[in-house]
């Protein structure tokens, strides 16, 4: 019986190895927050993976250091490289950087390590660069089926000029997606972004951008009662409503805007807890000493290994970008049972939150709508954030509840008899 079993084991790992597919991800650097993604990919026998970085900023911290305004990087390249195959593409690119939109990247050998690798599958995860340009062409010398992997967002279109968005229209709706065999979708705002530019819905597949929330979970149990020994510990009163922002500190992401709005609320039993760094510091700190803003805490760029504490002692995350893609903070203060205001420019906030439920969405910009939202939830009984908190812990859980490796190896097997 043993035998028996042993041997039907050994013919499902011989199955899965005779239909395996071969993948690469070009990805723009080492994200922290797709480290893990990559690893699951990997660990499913369905998937032979190996990932080209464009720029090895990710491991050397160059990133945080331009967008943070800091060194303080401690994601070792040990830790965020292991668990998958890798490889680090030549930028060529003079000052190169991911972050420089069509000038930053030219990883010009990505074409001889296509032609010399052959996989089954290409997954881009960008096209504003020469090196995503040159993927696609490669892939239709090759013949080989290309996937888009990206969080860009439908409503950020809505923000820019008509004829912007014309030019847009023409270049990625019918010259660039119409060599791409499949889209894998982060969520319903990247979704309705393809189909704005003409995609149709047989080539959209439901996926994620980012993954590995398990270590969050367990976090926030291992925290969830230290939330007053944790203020103590920072300084923060314990008696208030926390708000909590966590990012970069510059335009795009609505912080004059969220310092505008939080100082016309009119409560004292409040506090402003902002985790990161960047080029409206400065400037922030004007307007807290202009207004006597004296709840107002400027923390800084905080590592990833401390980041849990502030989402613990914090009551509600806000997130008030102009601009964002889908916001991954969102996802982290999930994990730790915390409610939602988002703007409706934030991608993750169509998935992960609904409003009265686990949070608030309002209109990007609008200073008088976030004031509202910042109000309301002073006056919430504690019925309401125990059901607001349960119902954050619910969605974030259902959200990584998948397979998310196998969802991949199936998308590809539809894609590959499209094909056939």
């Amino acid at each position: 019986m043993h035998g028996y079993r042993a041997q039907h084991i050994h013919l499902q790992l011989t199955m899965a190895q005779l239909n395996q597919h071969k993948v690469v991800i070009v990805a723009p650097t080492c994200f922290y927050y797709q480290a893990e993604l990559f690893r699951e990919v990997a660990n499913n026998p369905r998937i032979d993976l190996t990932v080209y970085f464009c720029s090895d900023e990710g491991i050397t911290g160059v990133d945080t250091e331009i967008a943070y305004r800091t060194n303080n990087n401690l994601e070792i390249e040990t830790t965020l490289l292991a668990g998958y195959k890798s490889k680090f593409l030549k930028n060529h690119a003079p000052n190169g950087s991911y972050l420089k939109s069509l000038v930053g990247l030219a990883n010009l050998g990505v074409w001889k390590q296509i032609s010399q690798d052959r996989p089954d599958v290409v997954i881009i995860m960008s096209w504003m660069n020469p090196t995503w340009w040159l993927i696609i062409l490669a892939c239709i010398k090759h013949r080989i089926p290309t996937m888009f992997m990206t969080d860009a967002n439908f409503h950020s279109e809505k923000l820019k000029k008509p004829w912007k968005s014309w030019i847009k229209r023409k270049l990625l709706g019918n010259l660039i997606f119409s060599h791409i065999s499949g889209f894998l979708c982060a969520g319903d705002a990247n979704r309705r972004l393809y189909t704005h530019f003409g995609v149709p819905p047989e080539r959209l597949f439901p996926f994620a951008y980012s993954w590995g929330y398990k270590k969050f979970l367990l976090e926030s149990n291992e925290l969830k009662n230290k939330k007053e020994a944790l203020r103590k510990q920072y300084g923060f009163p314990s008696d208030t409503t926390i708000f909590l922002y966590c990012g970069r500190l510059s335009s795009e992401k609505g912080v004059i805007e969220l310092l505008r709005a939080y100082e016309k609320v009119p409560n004292d039993r409040k506090a402003l807890v902002l985790v990161g760094d960047g080029p409206l510091r400065d400037a922030m700190k004007e307007i807290v000493a202009e207004y006597k803003l004296d709840t107002v805490y400027f923390m800084g760029y905080q590592n990833r290994n401390d980041i849990g504490k502030f989402y613990t002692l914090a009551d509600i995350l806000v997130l008030p970008s102009i601009r964002e893609t889908w916001g991954m903070v969102v996802n982290e203060a999930l994990c730790f049972s915390l409610p939602i205001i988002a703007s409706d420019q934030v991608g993750a906030g169509v998935d992960l939150v609904t409003p009265q439920r686990n949070g608030y969405i309002f209109p990007a910009g609008d200073i008088s709508a976030l004031t509202n939202q910042l109000s309301k939830v002073l006056n919430l009984t504690d019925e309401d954030w125990l059901k607001m908190r349960n119902h954050s812990r619910r969605v974030i859980e259902n959200w990584t509840n998948r397979d998310i490796a196998t969802i991949l190896a199936e998308h590809i097997d539809t894609l590959k008899s499209a094909q056939a």
